[in-house]
């Protein structure tokens, strides 16, 4: 008897090592170029090379502040092979740096993960036409007498405007990381079990859209996510994306993090997908 359990012991920590191993699947991803500028179209090309029984992936992007701006499917072929299109336009793509494109494939046993970067410049350099050089008449006072008020005005409001500039984009960067790190501790310590096992029963099937909505409602009166719209302990959200479902699986799963699963969400409440 003492054997059979040390036994039946060893084969409940083992084997989730084993599963873990084998579901592990390569996932090649590549962009048509690797710098865009606005307006460009970005073709993302890649295969999985192992399938289960889903024919879909989620498409993530992260801007250079590693905030999730864009989410979306990919269908897949059989032979796991995939192609999609997506435009580098409107508020999500207003910051220069480097953008990470990512491809999470998840049916059981199936693991897939692949990323790619990519540069993008979200204002086009244009060149101002120099203007003809005005002559003007010598002056009658000796050089040193002469102080450049214009020329110097010009160049001090010039620097004055970079400088201005710099400190805005620094202040930006620091208010995005402060940001993250926030949302990081408090979705890992604040985000109570329930609300897990809503996104998992939710997956499945076993409650609405409805009943899901207490997740949302959770993550608003948290904090954990900001919105404009007038949201009270009833209200409910009946147009969520059904690929929304699958990032649920993979956050009740530990694929997905808090952080990017609450961004995913805060994503749609954004771009008015759900409301």
């Amino acid at each position: 008897m003492r054997t059979t359990s040390i036994l039946l012991v060893i084969i409940l920590v083992t084997t989730p090592g084993i599963a873990l191993a084998q579901s592990a699947t390569p996932i090649t991803l590549l962009t048509d170029k690797q710098s865009y500028v606005a307006g460009d179209t970005i073709t993302i090309s890649g295969t999985i090379s192992s399938l289960g029984t889903s024919n879909s992936a989620v498409l993530q992007v992260f801007n250079p502040f590693n905030v999730l701006v864009q989410i979306g499917t990919i269908n897949l072929a059989p032979d796991g092979t995939f192609s999609k299109t997506i435009k580098a336009e409107g508020q999500s793509w207003e910051n220069d740096g480097s953008y990470q494109v990512k491809v999470i494939y998840v049916s059981t046993p199936v693991l897939a993960s692949g990323t790619v970067n990519i540069n993008f410049k979200a204002t086009s350099v244009q060149s101002t036409p120099s203007s003809s050089p005005t002559v003007q008449p010598p002056s009658t006072q000796p050089s040193s007498q002469t102080p450049p008020t214009t020329q110097a005005g010009t160049q001090n409001t010039t620097h004055a405007t970079d400088d201005s500039i710099d400190e805005q984009i620094k202040q930006r960067i620091a208010l995005a990381n402060k940001l993250k790190q926030q949302l990081e501790q408090s979705a890992t310590t604040q985000i109570p079990f329930w609300v897990k096992d809503n996104a998992r029963k939710w997956h499945d099937g076993a409650i609405d859209n409805a009943e899901f909505s207490k997740d949302i409602q959770y993550f608003i009166s948290s904090g954990l996510i900001k919105t404009d719209s007038q949201v009270t302990p009833t209200t409910t959200f009946e147009h969520i994306p059904s690929w929304q479902k699958d990032v649920a699986q993979w956050w009740s799963q530990g694929v997905v993090s808090d952080y990017d699963y609450v961004n995913s969400i805060q994503y749609l409440l954004d771009k008015k997908i759900i409301k």
